[in-house]
């Protein structure tokens, strides 16, 4: 396997971007998650395996399309995904304005203060896992679910998104 590393200029916080923000990002989960997400009343940064140096982030896909990254087991594809979602009740998919993710992942040393040699890591291993980085987006603050423009569960029977109404939802909780 090759690895092609690209550097690229990121221009500091706060300095217009050429690139607007996509009009909706996507934070994959699952049904247990979804659980605590809907608890706590936003998408938090998550603090797992983040040094206390660091500041953790909420992770978000512009790809309408299961991040792999988000597969529970180190098993990629549809195995993984299968298995991901008898064990944490289901995979969901939260759609989100595009504002709310507004950082790619190049700028994560600069926002997160992670250090580089993480970041590399972290792209190895979305690589090997068959994740596009290029659609990775973050931010490092809540998201709260008044932001929420569609929550859905994946059907592997149809093989698509089902959309569920939250407050059902929220009601058998």
């Amino acid at each position: 396997m090759k690895l092609h590393i690209h550097v690229l200029a990121i221009p500091p916080p706060g300095h217009p971007d050429s690139t607007p923000d996509p009009p909706n990002v996507f934070h994959y989960t699952t049904g247990q998650k979804l659980d605590l997400i809907l608890r706590s009343g936003a998408i938090l940064p998550t603090a797992a395996r983040v040094p206390g140096n660091e500041k953790p982030v909420a992770w978000f896909s512009t790809s309408p399309a299961w991040e792999p990254t988000a597969t529970k087991c180190p098993i990629p594809g549809k195995l993984g995904q299968l298995i991901t979602a008898k064990a944490q009740n289901g995979l969901v998919r939260i759609t989100v304005p595009g504002t709310c993710a507004p950082y790619i992942f190049p700028q994560l040393p600069l926002i997160a203060g992670t250090k580089p040699s993480v970041c590399f890591g972290l792209l190895v291993a979305g690589l090997e896992l068959g994740s596009d980085p290029d659609t990775w987006r973050f931010t490092p603050h809540p998201v709260p679910t008044a932001l929420f423009r569609e929550v859905e569960f994946f059907d592997f029977a149809s093989d698509r998104w089902l959309a569920v109404d939250l407050a059902e939802l929220s009601c058998r909780n």
